[in-house]
């Protein structure tokens, strides 16, 4: 997808402008004689590219928000308001950067398209597996148990996500107190003990020598080094989605991940299903919460050994590691009681809370073992520091 700034005019002759994600000039074309009139002006933005796309935070909403955003418009036209007026309702609710959202939404609206069609035209605020659910509950006349359905999709997976970022947090937060407290005795301490050690003509240790240049550029280059932190920071606030995934790859919490991957599969897979969309279809639209890429080819797999005639349970065997025992057995059971999508519900939140304990128990060794190394790193430092003292202390006689 690539961003184009726009500007255009209204018959009536009222000036828009705004930036749209597009695959060509012709689909903003469309998107702007569609929902606002004649176009002015259209450019591709090409500088910052990277800037933006990793520094810059976007336009999309939270889990949280996206739940209460379902649910509000799911209450709204379930009293019988009109879509329109419902999205112009909710938009006093939500925050500034959100108008200019739900305000093409709702000038879609009034030109006659479907919600899905017009959510579609900023699929870089609303993914394509909304737009999918979305336009599976109108074609079933269901929209309003479809965004109810979405909204407890978000629900459950802004908690999942809540619960992997609470465990991160103090492991997190003792890291960085380990690079802090290196930083001070490398900028305070280690210069000041090798003046000592210089002018008492003590022969510096080679750990001491190593440190000696890291505490240098430490100091010549302080503003540097603190601008890159700052933007690494910066970095790591923006994409800590992303960094969580990264997190889930970190040796010996494999299964973690996996579990927590399952747990998200089924949960949009139960979602598809419960809006009406065909097995095999609803299994591939899924695994896009997938990042792991045995998983994802054995998704694939799942759907076309379903789309051959064998059985949903007997498939999902044959598909390698997409689901753990249990939930081979939730799946037979839902496949034999004819009630599929309630079952996978019931598996995911029986994974979700065995997820929670073992993150907790990993949570639980791993903060001693940080605090450990810590005390080490402390103390190797305070050795190597101290060492030419204590050895020239020993070579005074009333100390031997």
């Amino acid at each position: 997808m690539r961003l184009f700034r726009w500007q255009a005019r209204s018959s009536g002759g009222r000036a828009y402008n705004g930036e749209y994600y597009a695959e060509s000039e012709e689909q903003v074309i469309d998107f702007i004689r569609r929902n606002y009139g004649y176009v002015t002006n259209i450019e591709r933005v090409k500088d910052g590219r990277f800037v933006r796309r990793w520094f810059e935070p976007r336009l999309q909403f939270s889990g949280k928000e996206r739940a209460n955003f379902y649910k509000q418009l799911a209450t709204l036209l379930d009293a019988g308001i009109p879509i329109v007026k419902g999205i112009e309702m909710i938009t006093g609710r939500l925050g500034k950067k959100y108008k200019p959202v739900c305000k093409r939404l709702t000038l879609s609206l009034q030109s006659g398209h479907p919600l899905s069609y017009a959510m579609s035209l900023q699929s870089e605020v609303f993914p394509e597996m909304n737009i999918s659910v979305i336009e599976a509950g109108e074609a079933s006349g269901q929209i309003s148990r479809v965004l109810l359905s979405l909204s407890d999709f978000y629900k459950q997976k802004d908690k999942l996500i809540k619960l992997v970022r609470n465990v991160c947090i103090y492991p997190g937060f003792l890291l960085c107190l380990a690079v802090l407290t290196f930083l001070f005795f490398s900028v305070k301490l280690v210069p000041s003990f090798a003046e000592l050690y210089h002018s008492l003509g003590v022969k510096e240790t080679p750990l001491l020598q190593i440190l000696l240049p890291i505490s240098d550029l430490l100091q010549n280059h302080a503003a540097a080094i603190f601008c890159v932190f700052m933007a690494g920071c910066r970095l790591l606030l923006l994409q800590r989605s992303k960094v969580l995934t990264l997190l889930m790859y970190l040796p010996g919490i494999g299964s973690l991940r996996h579990s927590f991957l399952e747990i998200s599969f089924t949960r949009l897979l139960a979602l598809m299903l419960d809006s009406g969309i065909a097995f095999p279809e609803a299994v591939l639209r899924a695994s896009v919460t997938l990042t792991d890429a045995s998983m994802k080819n054995n998704a694939k797999k799942f759907s076309e050994n379903v789309l051959r005639g064998i059985g949903i349970a007997e498939a999902a065997m044959q598909s390698g590691n997409l689901f753990s025992q249990t939930g081979l057995e939730f799946l037979s059971i839902g496949e034999s009681s004819g009630d599929l999508p309630d079952m996978l519900t019931e598996f995911a939140e029986i994974q979700e809370q065995e997820l929670f304990t073992r993150l907790r128990d990993v949570k639980a060794v791993l903060e001693p073992v940080l605090v450990v190394l810590i005390a080490m790193m402390i103390f190797t430092v305070m050795a190597v520091m101290l060492s030419p003292l204590f050895d020239l202390m020993t070579r005074i006689p009333e100390y031997k």
